[in-house]
């Protein structure tokens, strides 16, 4: 797809933790209605670049835009309220809450204007994962790792997000459950969902994503289309140690 109106927009952004800064001036664009893959390997900086965007990290330096607002340095429950939802690495589900209860926790009403087909409420995200509609009197510890994984993506399709950023998007999944996950985000991606997603699957990600930033020791590394990722190998081997 052509790229449209730039809805999240990285520049110059610097973190860390304490004394040890992890990112060096990270520079990204996430176009409305684009799906885009962050990649790299582990360490380089792609999970710290998410917590910044979603305000659990104050960047040192730079500027973090979400729909032309600036967020950086916001309260992470403010950036939430703007649209952006998070899958996080490790599910992160409540085991005293059913799966019924953690969708109706966080439903937010659609904003206005938005479009009826992608209304995310109960009914809706069960017939989106229908092993969830099966389990959905089980408490959040009830459920196998894939189930949570599927409960932690319908959680965020709840809040009804303008961005959807999913880290790990598949991390220790069977196969079978794992295509699943790829079949929803497909889905979404159909129906116009803006989405980041950070996946060690690269062969799927380029079959799913509209454009990729390889992160490398805290830097982009390198950025550009699926096709142009796919016809150069050697950026797997250099920057993905695949």
């Amino acid at each position: 797809m052509s790229r449209g109106n730039t809805l999240l927009s990285c520049r110059g952004v610097q973190a860390g933790y304490g004394h040890s800064q992890v990112l060096f001036g990270i520079d990204l664009d996430i176009a409305a209605g684009e799906v885009v893959g962050l990649l790299g390997r582990n360490g380089m900086g792609k999970s710290t670049t998410v917590k910044t965007v979603l305000g659990d990290l104050k960047p040192l330096n730079g500027e973090v835009h979400f729909d032309g607002r600036r967020i950086d340095g916001q309260a992470s429950d403010a950036i939430a309220r703007l649209g952006v939802a998070v899958v996080p690495e490790g599910r992160q589900c409540f085991p005293n809450l059913t799966v019924r209860e953690h969708l109706q926790a966080f439903y937010r009403k659609p904003r206005p204007g938005a479009s009826a087909s992608t209304h995310w409420n109960v009914d809706s995200l069960f017939r989106l994962f229908p092993r969830l509609a099966e389990r959905q009197k089980n408490f959040g510890n009830q459920l196998s790792g894939g189930e949570q994984q599927m409960l932690a993506i319908a959680r965020a399709l709840s809040t009804q997000p303008r961005l959807l950023i999913l880290d790990e998007a598949t991390e220790g999944l069977a196969p079978l459950i794992r295509e699943e996950i790829w079949r929803c985000l497909a889905l979404l991606r159909r129906e116009g969902q803006t989405t980041l997603v950070i996946d060690k699957y690269v062969d799927r990600l380029i079959r799913l994503a509209d454009h990729h930033i390889i992160v490398e020791k805290g830097r982009v590394a390198w950025q550009g289309t699926s096709s142009a990722l796919d016809a150069d190998r050697t950026l797997w081997s250099r920057y993905l140690s695949l």
